[in-house]
């Protein structure tokens, strides 16, 4: 049998006659015969958040731990106030001018040149 066929027998086939209260009824029933299962309870993995914790816990750690050491942040400022003259002596030669402005095909930038 083809698709020709078999069409033409299952529009030959008459429905069913069904009443008007069935069709207002059919959605109720349809959803009392659903099966009502309960999603499964999946465990998560506990070793994943607990290692990231754990990661996170020990990077701060270490941070602290180097914060503390060498204080990296101390030294900076020991250096700067150690050259400070060396450092504004710089900042005047710049502002003195030392930069030129100049035109090249990019647009317009700074030339650092030494101006006697």
């Amino acid at each position: 049998m083809n698709d020709f066929d078999l069409n033409a027998k299952l529009k030959n086939i008459p429905l069913p006659e069904r009443t008007e209260a069935y069709w207002n009824d059919f959605p109720v029933q349809v959803r009392v015969q659903l099966p009502r299962s309960r999603p499964g309870f999946f465990p998560r993995s506990v070793w994943r958040p607990r290692l990231a914790w754990a990661g996170g816990l020990a990077v701060a750690l270490a941070m602290m731990y180097v914060g503390e050491r060498f204080q990296p942040l101390q030294t900076a400022s020991n250096a700067i106030t150690k050259n400070e003259k060396h450092f504004r002596s710089q900042l005047a030669r710049l502002d003195a001018g030392l930069h030129v402005l100049m035109f090249n095909p990019h647009g317009m930038n700074y030339l650092l040149a030494e101006v006697n």
